[in-house]
């Protein structure tokens, strides 16, 4: 509605200079959509501070102490007072028209609107930038054409002005030549079929040059700006990976294991964009931590048997607890020959159970499966290994949050047990052929 605003007005007041009804009713059933959005402003909340303002009171204040006056000054029907006096003109122009261009500070609205969207966008606020500034390109381009036919009318010289060249009369042909050149001059390529004939016009013309400079200028910069801002976290993410690469190429480390480390640094970008999710979220409150984690972790909670079985209040504080860690394939997730610290849940990829030689193979743990429990709780070692096949994602729980949480929570062994007959196949098989995980 703004835009529209900000487009047909001028087009009235330059091209039509009349007050036509059709015009009029489009104008009137415009206003009645501002009329609303300034109620609906004293119930808008806002932030302050970087908190949330929801306070009536406050609102209201701080929409009273801001825009409200420009809002009430746009909508005002202030032309309803010279519609029927058509003969109240100023330099030719009818009041009514000229008082209807005051609805145009309605662009100010543009500028609080997209203020906002900006701070809701997070990390596409430049192309929000980019956006808002080819609007307003758009509608100065359009005021200029407006100004431009105009000047002949306001300056009585409609035989020696740039018109004399247009043998048409309808406005749309007009507002196009005007447009045309409009263009054609802010953009540098002037081709020269339309140009000033009188001082006026060429003062006028040197001004929208010196516009289309500035314009071209901050064009230039902000698109470059963009492009350079696009993918910032990429271009910090290959930096490291750079430097990374730097340090290998300066240390005698085989080929295999620098093709390792790339090939890892490749998913951690393509899954994650080079950093995983709990590094994100590491300085948030517990509580908020956790209904971000329970949401990253649907797929992880409807595949473990530990996390169906648990109560919500104990699957919250494993939750919290778990430490995510990615594994590339070849890569050991668990050593065979010592003691378990740690219980394992593989949330994606897959790994194979081997001996401590690695020359036998005892199965393969898939997503949803878990390990490390038995010799966690027994203390004792482990008597095989697990390697990652492909990459895999691991959620980990320490052996101290694992007996603080049994401390706490008693009713985890009874989960534990639960959870032991739901895979006892599995388990049962590894511990008749003298594994322990």
């Amino acid at each position: 509605m703004i835009v529209v605003t900000c487009c047909l007005i001028p087009f009235q007041l330059s091209f039509h200079q009349v007050v036509l009804p059709l015009g009029t009713v489009a104008v009137y059933i415009i206003d009645s959509f501002f009329w609303l959005d300034i109620l609906l402003n004293f119930f808008t909340t806002f932030r302050q501070g970087g908190e949330k303002i929801t306070d009536a009171r406050q609102i209201t204040r701080h929409y009273l102490r801001g825009c409200f006056a420009i809002d009430l000054l746009a909508v005002l029907p202030l032309d309803a007072l010279f519609l029927d006096q058509p003969q109240l003109t100023l330099a030719g122009l009818p009041l009514a028209l000229i008082l209807r261009q005051l609805r145009l500070l309605r662009l100010v609205r543009l500028f609080v609107i997209f203020n906002r969207w900006k701070h809701q966008a997070w990390g596409r606020a430049d192309y929000l930038r980019l956006v808002h500034f080819f609007i307003l390109f758009l509608i100065l381009m359009h005021w200029i054409a407006c100004i431009w036919y105009l000047i002949p009318s306001l300056t009585g010289r409609g035989e020696t002005s740039w018109l004399a060249k247009v043998p048409s009369t309808d406005p749309s042909t007009l507002y196009i030549r005007a447009l045309y050149w409009v263009v054609t001059t802010v953009v540098t390529v002037g081709y020269g079929d339309v140009t000033p004939v009188n001082n006026y016009e060429y003062v006028f013309a040197i001004m929208v040059m010196l516009v289309g400079a500035f314009m071209y200028a901050f064009i230039i910069g902000n698109i470059a700006n963009l492009l350079r801002n696009l993918d910032a976290e990429r271009a910090r993410y290959y930096r490291r990976v750079e430097a990374i690469g730097a340090y290998l190429d300066e240390r005698p480390i085989p080929l295999r294991l620098k093709s390792q480390v790339r090939d890892y640094y490749d998913y951690l970008w393509a899954h994650h964009r080079g950093v995983q999710e709990t590094a994100y979220f590491a300085e948030l409150p517990p509580l908020f931590r956790l209904e971000l984690l329970l949401f990253l972790t649907q797929d992880l909670l409807d595949k473990v048997p530990l996390f169906q079985l648990s109560t919500p209040v104990l699957r919250n504080a494993l939750l919290l607890a778990l430490e995510s860690h990615i594994y590339a394939p070849g890569i050991p997730i668990a050593e065979a020959g010592a003691v378990g610290h740690e219980l394992f849940f593989l949330s994606r990829g897959k790994a194979a159970i081997l001996s401590e030689d690695r020359s036998e193979y005892f199965g393969v743990l898939e997503e949803g499966d878990y390990f490390g429990h038995l010799s966690l709780i027994l203390g004792e070692r482990r008597t095989a290994g697990v390697q990652a096949m492909t990459y895999c994602e691991v959620l980990i729980l320490g052996q101290e949050a694992f007996h603080t949480i049994r401390r706490e929570h008693p009713e985890f062994d009874g989960v534990l047990q639960q959870v032991a007959a739901v895979q006892s196949d599995k388990f049962a098989d590894l511990l008749l052929k003298g594994v322990v995980l």
